[in-house]
């Protein structure tokens, strides 16, 4: 990793100077000045989004930031969805519900990276090119159940509980971990999916017209018999269901394989949620069920195997003085860290 230092010290803090370690801090960069702006505690988010204009990036130190309703085309970046061993850096969390309500008119693309939601993000208007990378949800979902998504697109995310397709909506997800994918219209709800981990755990979420490559479907036998009696209308190439009964028996190739989780992976048993789950396949599973490319089904698999650190430097410490000195100054030291 190449570590970017960005000291900004205004004045000599003496040696017995207090710091507020770990302090929760975001910064707002203006793409048209370059001028930063920086705000502080867990509004800073809300403040940095109120101040931001379409186009503006946000960069989110770790810690437990408000979550707010973004209706600006912007780029959110957080620290990562967990603690990243690679950068020694914790997660950026957001609390509380919250909508994106861009409206139609800002052609500026929504962007966020690098945070972990254990709340539901709801759509509220139609929402067109918006990339989610290395971020964990709880639910994806539209506000009113007919707010389209716009070829959005998810990249090493994890959605634990449902993630929502609304008619005239295509969601493009890849090496991601996605929990109840649901299609709300048989012929204008589509998935693109390559290299995912996609875990049904009701007959009731199903799938239509949509394509899935190089994945892994867990749950309970049985879930997935929406999945052949909708085979006509979905393209499988390449997966592998562990413990899936029949699942593709009605699937038109015979590229994809049944197994059992013990033959598959290395820690994962059913298709129970878990934060901690690495889904990582068995020695044996790694040159036995191979993807389109030759290389492992699953998230680890494909051109782009599977990460939680995030691709844009981070702030990964951020010192603030607990006090100001003599003459109104306050010292801030701020670590930033980026991928190579």
């Amino acid at each position: 990793m190449k570590k970017l230092f960005l000291s900004l010290v205004a004045a000599t803090v003496a040696a017995t100077a207090t710091f507020a370690q770990s302090s929760l801090l975001a910064t707002l960069t203006d793409q048209l000045t370059g001028r930063i702006t920086t705000y502080y505690g867990a509004t800073a988010l809300r403040e940095a989004h109120a101040a931001a204009q379409n186009g503006d990036i946000i960069t989110l130190s770790s810690g437990t930031f408000n979550s707010v309703e973004i209706t600006k085309g912007i780029t959110i970046r957080g620290a990562g969805m967990d603690v990243d061993p690679t950068t020694q850096s914790e997660p950026t969390i957001l609390t509380g519900d919250f909508n994106v309500s861009i409206p139609q008119s800002v052609s500026a693309p929504l962007t966020i990276e690098g945070i972990y939601s254990d709340y539901k993000m709801y759509v509220a208007d139609t929402l067109r090119n918006a990339t989610f990378l290395k971020c964990r949800f709880k639910t994806i979902d539209s506000k009113n159940s007919r707010t389209p998504f716009v070829n959005m697109t998810l990249i090493h995310c994890k959605v634990s509980t449902q993630l929502y397709n609304v008619a005239n909506s295509t969601i493009n997800c890849i090496n991601c971990v996605i929990y109840n994918p649901y299609c709300a219209d048989a012929n204008k709800s589509v998935f693109e999916m390559t290299n995912c981990i996609i875990c049904k755990e009701d007959v009731s979420y199903n799938l239509y017209s949509s394509t899935f490559k190089n994945c892994i479907f867990i749950g309970n036998p049985g879930t997935w018999h929406a999945l052949n009696y909708r085979a006509g209308v979905n393209t499988v190439y390449n997966c592998v269901a562990a413990d899936g009964n029949n699942a593709f028996s009605q699937i038109q190739n015979s590229t994809n394989k049944v197994s059992t989780y013990a033959e598959v992976f290395k820690t994962c048993k059913d298709g129970v949620y878990n934060d901690s789950e690495t889904f990582e396949l068995t020695d044996a599973a790694k040159t036995q069920f191979l993807g389109t490319d030759g290389t492992q089904v699953g998230i680890h698999g494909g051109s782009m195997p599977f990460s939680i650190t995030p691709s844009n430097p981070q702030i990964t410490k951020a010192n603030v003085a607990a006090k100001s000195t003599a003459d109104g100054k306050l010292s801030v030291d701020i670590t930033v860290q980026g991928a190579e």
